[in-house]
Parts: structure tokens; C-alpha cells; sequence
């Protein structure tokens, strides 16, 4: 027999390993695939996740970014924000996240983003935000989200925007934030009823910040991530019982470093969604957590784009992702919601 043309064993194995690291890599490498791959890399044993997804591709408000949501009357709010440049006063609400009612076009509050937005004695509160270079100190306040009333027009706190705001037992406290000539603050105001306002503190320990988020759960205030005056980023975590001593959960959560990302809660726990990173990298990434020190990771089937400026909310028992902003995708100001269970 003539073995001129037979190729020994041992290079046949070795070629069929070729080709099989070969696909692997290509699979790996598949677009469509990426997001999907580093979901399931990054989700520990055990993981929890959610397995229904409710998305509306497009709000009739269109994309909106830096602005604020709250829930409020059995509702999901969207308040105000801005788009390419166009700041807005407007006010919509949803009992589903597919159907979005506008209650108001042009609220007496002036356009704005970078607000914040709370719940208190049976009414929406917003305070701050800013209009290009004009930066708002102001307080308002409505019972249906139409008629909005003027608390004061010029609080006794630096004005300020990327700030949070939060009603622990009928005493809203005002957090942090950026004001004029790019200074971050690092104070805490308390108020009962939106006109008086007293100093928590000038300088809280968790340091001067903005871009964080802050929620009530278990009784207890949490601040969570941001970027301080130097423009590092953080995932840290603190917390209060009552506004003015605070404590240090953790110096380094397990979640990315990061800033106007979103934070929410129901009774199970806190759920933080997405976010800018440094070299603005930004996430579409869940995580969870029910002491505020352990952080894990939320597997889902799948993703919304990442993005920044965003807000979440959890309602009707579903983790909700609603609109901002990224730099991914030439300057993209989503108009989708997402809706996790």
C-alpha cells in the first residue's frame, strides 16, 4: 500500500484542537453574543435573576435623561430631565410602564435636570437641579402631580444638582451634591415640612460627593457610590439611622465603582442598576443586596444597554429601568423602560 499521503495520529488530534479553540474563540468574539457571555461569567452559583422582561421600546415622552422618578399614588413618575439640550418641566406617570400619561406639559417649576424627587405627607417633593449654568436651590411640592406649589424659592442649602433626596419617617433629608464652580458637597439637611430646613451636618464623614444614590430600607438611610471632589469614583456604602451619625458599611462593594447609577428597594432588599464608571464606561449591570455590605450580582436573560442618568423603581413587583443617557452610542438618550421579575 502506498502511505506517502498518510498523516501520522497525532497531528490529525492536534489539528481538530486547532479548529475547536478556533470556534470557541470566534463564538466568544460574536457580537450578539458578547452581553450574554459576560452575564453568565459574572453570575455566581446560585445567583439570583429574573426570568420576565416587560420592555417598552419607546415612551411617548421620547429619550430623557438626569431626570427623576418616583412611585407615588399606585404610579410610576417620570418628572422633568433633558434631552440633546432641551431641559423640560413636564410630568407623566404609568400604572404599567408600557402606557405613559403626561399629567402635566409645563409645570410652574422651572425646566431642569439633575433634580431629585421624594414622597412625603401624602405628596411628591422636588428639590434642586439645575438649567445649563443655573444652578436651583427651590422647593415644590403636589398632590397629583399637575398643580405644583412652591415650598420656598430659595432654601437656606447651596444650590445644587446630582444630588439625592430621601424621607426617612416623615423627615426628608437632602444629601450631597455638586453646586456652582464644580464644588461637591458633602452636607445634609433635614426638613418636615419643605419651608424650614436645619443642618444635619456641614461635613458627613461619607465625604463630599454627587452622582450618588441614596434610599430608605429597613428603617435606615443608605448612600451609596458616587464621585467625590477629586473625581474619584466610589462603591462605597453608608448608613444612618437618624441623618446625622453616619457609618461606613463598606469602603468596597463588589459592584464596579461608579456614579448616576440607580438605586432602589422593596422589602427583599436594595437593587442598584447601571451607571458611568471612570474613562466613561458605562454598565447595564443589577446588583442586589440585603444588608447594603454584600453585593451580588443579578443574572438576567437580557440586558438593556448601559447607560448613566437613568432611574429605577421597584413596582408591581418588577425591577424597573427607565430611559438615560449614554456616550456608547453617539451620544444615545434612551426613550425605553425595562421591566424585571
Amino acid at each position: 500500500m502506498d502511505t506517502k499521503y498518510k498523516i501520522p495520529f497525532v497531528y490529525i488530534v492536534l489539528l481538530l484542537l486547532v479548529i475547536i479553540s478556533g470556534c470557541e474563540i470566534n463564538e466568544e468574539l460574536t457580537v450578539d453574543e458578547i452581553n450574554q457571555t459576560t452575564s453568565e461569567k459574572m453570575a455566581p452559583a446560585g445567583a439570583i435573576g429574573f426570568s420576565d422582561i416587560v420592555v417598552n421600546e419607546a415612551t411617548p415622552y421620547g429619550g430623557r435623561a438626569a431626570h427623576a422618578s418616583v412611585v407615588f399614588d399606585h404610579k410610576m413618575w417620570v418628572v422633568a430631565g433633558i434631552q440633546n439640550q432641551q431641559y423640560y418641566n413636564d410630568v407623566w406617570c404609568s400604572k404599567n410602564g408600557k402606557t405613559w400619561e403626561q399629567i402635566s406639559a409645563t409645570s410652574k417649576f422651572t425646566e431642569r435636570f439633575g433634580h431629585a424627587i421624594t414622597v412625603g405627607h401624602k405628596r411628591m417633593w422636588l428639590v434642586g437641579g439645575t438649567q445649563g449654568t443655573n444652578f436651583f436651590n427651590d422647593v415644590w411640592h403636589s398632590e397629583n402631580g399637575k398643580e405644583w406649589e412652591q415650598a420656598i424659592e430659595n432654601g437656606p442649602f447651596a444650590a445644587r444638582r446630582y444630588h439625592s433626596f430621601t424621607n426617612l419617617n416623615g423627615r426628608m433629608f437632602l444629601i450631597g451634591g455638586l453646586t456652582t464652580g464644580s464644588n461637591a458637597l458633602a452636607d445634609v439637611w433635614v426638613t418636615s415640612d419643605g419651608v424650614n430646613w436645619n443642618l444635619a451636618t456641614n461635613f458627613a464623614p461619607f465625604g463630599r460627593r454627587y452622582g450618588h444614590q441614596t434610599v430608605v430600607f429597613r428603617n435606615t438611610i443608605w448612600v451609596i457610590g458616587g464621585i467625590d471632589q477629586n473625581g474619584n469614583y466610589l462603591n462605597d456604602v453608608w448608613y444612618s439611622a437618624n441623618g446625622f451619625q453616619w457609618n461606613l458599611a463598606t469602603p468596597n462593594a463588589q459592584f464596579d465603582p461608579r456614579r448616576n447609577h440607580a438605586v432602589t428597594v422593596n422589602e427583599k432588599g436594595m437593587w442598584l442598576t447601571a451607571g458611568i464608571g471612570p474613562n466613561h464606561d458605562y454598565f447595564d449591570d443589577i446588583w442586589f443586596s440585603e444588608d447594603g455590605v454584600a453585593w451580588e450580582f443579578v443574572h438576567v436573560k437580557k440586558n438593556f444597554e448601559p447607560r448613566g442618568y437613568h432611574t429605577s423603581l421597584f413596582f408591581d413587583d418588577r425591577l424597573w429601568v427607565i430611559n438615560g443617557f449614554s456616550l456608547e452610542q453617539s451620544a444615545m438618550y434612551f426613550q425605553d423602560v425595562w421591566g424585571y421579575q
